[in-house]
């Protein structure tokens, strides 16, 4: 008659599986996203451990290598997807800090501060970003065009950064004590409000309707 292998026979046969586990070398610097785990060598590790039992550490050494599976998991996914948020937003990079601008048409309705729905997802990345910089300082700057009073526009400014700040803390998990908020109304423009020959200029008022987020990087 066939005999049935038991659970302690898995052990001598997945030891090393689990051993080679906790001793496969880091990856050298830059070359993080290189290093995988083969799924066949995850999953022998994770019955011998288990079949170690509780009594001989088996549950802790088995929650610390799921911990650091996930952890190099989420770290290659994190990477992609930061880099993939920080062209999306037209982000600028320095070795201290991000500098983002978000054009307030897209962010809010004309002469508002609420968020629009539409906009949701560029605020998400703003938050991704911020998180995986693990950044210390936020600074939200909200500008207007020179359309209506100087202290109106202000205000309004003042209001959409204060906007966006709520939506990163309250929706995006970014720890709202991090984030200063000012708004610089209509004094800082980027673009000529009017024309040469003192007409309009709707290009030039659009580009000065923005919202300037700058993430401090740890």
């Amino acid at each position: 008659m066939a005999k049935t292998r038991s659970g302690a026979g898995l052990i001598p046969a997945c030891i090393s599986a689990a051993v080679l586990l906790f001793v496969l070398p880091g990856p050298a610097p830059g070359q993080e996203d290189d290093i995988a785990i083969p799924s066949g060598a995850h999953e022998k590790a994770v019955l011998a451990l288990k079949a170690l039992g509780p009594d001989r550490g088996g549950r802790a050494i088995l929650s610390r290598s799921v911990a650091i599976l996930g952890l190099s998991k989420e770290v290659r996914v994190s990477r992609v997807e930061i880099q993939k948020a920080l062209s999306d937003l037209g982000a600028k990079e320095t070795k201290t800090e991000v500098q983002i601008e978000l054009a307030s048409d897209v962010l809010f309705d004309f002469d508002r501060a609420d968020v629009r729905p539409e906009s949701e997802e560029t605020l998400r990345k703003v938050g991704q970003v911020i998180k995986a910089y693990r950044s210390p300082n936020v600074v939200i700057v909200g500008h207007t065009d020179s359309k209506g009073g100087e202290d109106y526009n202000l205000k309004l400014s003042i209001r959409r950064a204060d906007s966006v700040k709520d939506w990163l803390a309250k929706k995006a998990g970014v720890e709202a004590g991090i984030i200063k908020t000012a708004g610089a109304g209509e004094s800082k423009p980027v673009a000529p409000n009017t024309n040469p020959d003192g007409s309009d200029n709707p290009e030039g008022r659009r580009k000065n309707r923005r919202v300037e987020i700058t993430v401090r990087k740890s």
